[in-house]
């Protein structure tokens, strides 16, 4: 399956903007009127017209990062809970190879459409293992701190629905991480503003003792 991200040459987290910025560099590059009577260069054109298809519409993108995901893992059958927490463990490892640009809308698809799908979470209710299913569940909250503010309390609350946790001890840690995600976001969400602000302070307070 093709990565659309390596066509494009950006990270799997780039914005709107910056997938736009880097198609209309390519196209420019290897249009067929710079480029040629190049078939591999003509084929090459196609997959970035291909790409940005799919990837500047949201619906798309977020389709090709499950199946991208999907195609990527080991083919485990599901016919236990061992194989979902082969998946949760497989995709530990996936996010920690990412580093700093985790594709996180695949991430939660992983989790919601297929690591917790109706299908394994019947399998978990039926083999009613508590500690398979605590590993399950501590291998998921462990994504939580490669996510942002948002896409962590979705993923939470994934998670409390789906695995219900059994005490209040791991809840309140987690929303303590929580908590803390959110004054980050919103700190670097609002900062510009907010050092904005203090510079016409004092700009004011400086023209007023002139």
């Amino acid at each position: 399956m093709e990565d659309y991200y390596q066509i494009l040459r950006v990270a799997p987290n780039a914005s709107d903007g910056a997938i736009r910025k880097a198609y209309r560099k390519l196209a420019m590059q290897y249009h067929p009127d710079k480029t040629g009577n190049s078939e591999m260069l003509d084929d090459y054109f196609k997959k970035i017209n291909e790409a940005y298809t799919v990837l500047s519409n949201p619906e798309q993108r977020r389709a090709f990062h499950l199946k991208y995901y999907a195609a990527h893992l080991p083919a485990y059958t599901i016919t236990n809970g061992a194989s979902i927490l082969a998946e949760c463990i497989q995709l530990q490892k996936k996010v920690l190879q990412q580093a700093d640009n985790v594709n996180e809308d695949a991430v939660l698809l992983m989790v919601t459409e297929i690591i917790l799908s109706a299908n394994n979470l019947l399998i978990l209710k039926e083999e009613s293992n508590t500690i398979l299913i605590e590993k399950i569940r501590s291998q998921l909250i462990a994504l939580l701190h490669a996510l942002n503010y948002k896409n962590s309390l979705q993923l939470y609350e994934t998670i409390e629905i789906r695995l219900s946790f059994d005490g209040t001890t791991q809840k309140t840690a987690i929303e303590k991480l929580l908590q803390e995600k959110k004054q980050r976001y919103y700190w670097d969400k609002y900062k510009f503003f907010v050092a904005l602000l203090a510079a016409i302070l004092i700009c004011i307070g400086i023209y007023k003792i002139a």
